[in-house]
């Protein structure tokens, strides 16, 4: 496993320029290590990046901190009598798409979301209409860095919250090595679930827009965060490369602009939504 710099602009679907003087990609436990003890002896903060879907660089160079993609041995999907097991590193839309092939109507939101399984977790991924992670996750195992110990953390101690979890709230402590799923709810008639699955997928294409972005900024508070965004939306500064949606207001586009412009335009709608509407706005996308 190799230590480098690496451009990162490609790794967030936002596709701000951004580079990691320090970054690499884990393909096991053995390498998560070397790496955690690379950063300690450097002084850096540990970033794990996913599928690059829910996140914004804010800097056009990072050089205090250390980037793991995970590789190799974290991208797996595996089958058991009672569960399913899913490394960190594997794509929550496949797994969504295996899942729904066995007849599993829980998993059709995995179908849904561009992300990984790792970053999933984190977030406690999920849609209004079809489920959270929280809903469907037995247990999951992590490096306890803190401890330097590998661990299962039951549901109940992953604290899942609405977008959050232990791996967000006690940032830096944790790296997801995988996670095990349950098999309920499963039903015979597969091509119907198979059926609604594409439906569930046409009627995503249709609401949301195209171009570049990491989908929704801000958590649903009061009311709707699209709506709190286009009741403030003619006050915001519109000389930036990028732009809250038409189609979708809480969905920022960018053409042609950085992460610092990017985090100014959020941090503006924070404050005129507090001033404006007496709300506060917490972001979903998570800020590096």
């Amino acid at each position: 496993m190799d230590i480098i710099e690496k451009d990162l602009t490609k790794l967030s679907t936002i596709r701000v320029k951004s580079l990691a003087k320090y970054y690499c990609e884990p393909a096991n436990v053995n390498d998560i290590r070397k790496a955690v003890e690379f950063s300690s002896k450097n002084n850096l903060e540990i970033e794990v990046l996913g599928n690059g879907s829910n996140i914004l660089f804010s800097k056009e160079t990072y050089d205090r901190k250390l980037f793991l993609k995970l590789k190799g041995e974290f991208n797996f999907f595996n089958e058991y009598e009672n569960f399913i097991e899913i490394g960190a590193a594997f794509y929550l839309k496949l797994a969504g798409k295996k899942m729904i092939k066995m007849g599993l109507k829980d998993y059709v939101f995995f179908h849904l979301i561009p992300a990984c399984i790792g970053g999933a977790i984190a977030q406690n991924a999920g849609t209004s209409c079809d489920g959270e992670i929280k809903d469907v996750c037995i247990s999951v195992k992590v490096i306890d860095i803190l401890n330097n110990k590998i661990i299962d953390l039951s549901n109940q101690e992953c604290l899942f919250e609405y977008r959050d979890s232990i791996i967000k709230k006690e940032k830096g402590r944790f790296i997801v090595l995988s996670a095990k799923f349950s098999k309920k709810n499963k039903v015979s008639n597969v091509k119907q679930l198979v059926s609604k699955c594409r439906e569930r997928m046409q009627e995503k294409i249709n609401r949301e827009p195209s171009g570049y972005s990491f989908g929704s900024t801000f958590i649903n508070n009061q009311l709707p965060a699209w709506e709190c965004v286009k009741r403030v939306k003619k006050s915001l500064d519109n000389s930036r490369g990028a732009f809250f949606s038409e189609k979708h207001a809480n969905w920022i586009i960018n053409q042609d602009s950085n992460g610092i412009d990017i985090v100014n335009l959020i941090k503006e709608t924070q404050k005129i939504v507090k001033s404006e509407l007496n709300l506060e706005l917490k972001t979903e996308v998570r800020i590096i």
